[in-house]
């Protein structure tokens, strides 16, 4: 009677040993696949804007133009168009020549290789591969104008 009294004791043990060797591992393993997960997905971060004032819409008439800095301090320029109020880089995409506003012809060129690009910072014509960099443009009750930048 005694060995069977043994051996549920020993089954019993091994039980035990077992279950609590299951759930170490499965908390390891756990935790390093959400670690894992959270670098191969990682999780987005809500991106901040900043409200740059650039001038009024007194300064600005139709056509004309005014030039700002960014956070980084990067030139771009803010156009009153018959489109609307555009802003954009003056960093051409191809080769990062400095473009400029053609306020007669309604659009940006860049003289390094005759680049062309329309008043939504479109290509039209030329070698870059992308169009210009835009930002975003608000209007206060005031008449102030803001442009939206990502702060990095």
């Amino acid at each position: 009677m005694t060995d069977k009294k043994e051996s549920n004791d020993v089954d019993r043990r091994s039980f035990f040993k077992r279950v609590l060797m299951g759930l170490g591992l499965s908390a390891g393993y756990g935790t390093g696949a959400v670690y894992f997960l959270n670098f191969i997905i990682p999780r987005k971060k809500p991106i901040k804007y900043r409200k740059l004032l650039v001038g009024s819409l007194e300064e600005l008439p139709r056509g004309g133009s005014i030039t700002f800095k960014d956070l980084d301090g990067r030139e771009n320029v803010l156009v009153n168009t018959d489109a609307g109020l555009k802003a954009m880089s003056t960093t051409c995409t191809h080769l990062g020549c400095k473009v400029y506003w053609e306020p007669n012809n309604d659009r940006f060129f860049c003289p390094c290789h005759n680049a062309v690009f329309d008043v939504n910072g479109n290509v039209v014509s030329g070698p870059p591969p992308r169009p210009l960099d835009k930002y975003e443009v608000e209007v206060d009750e005031n008449e102030n104008v803001y442009v939206m930048l990502k702060e990095s």
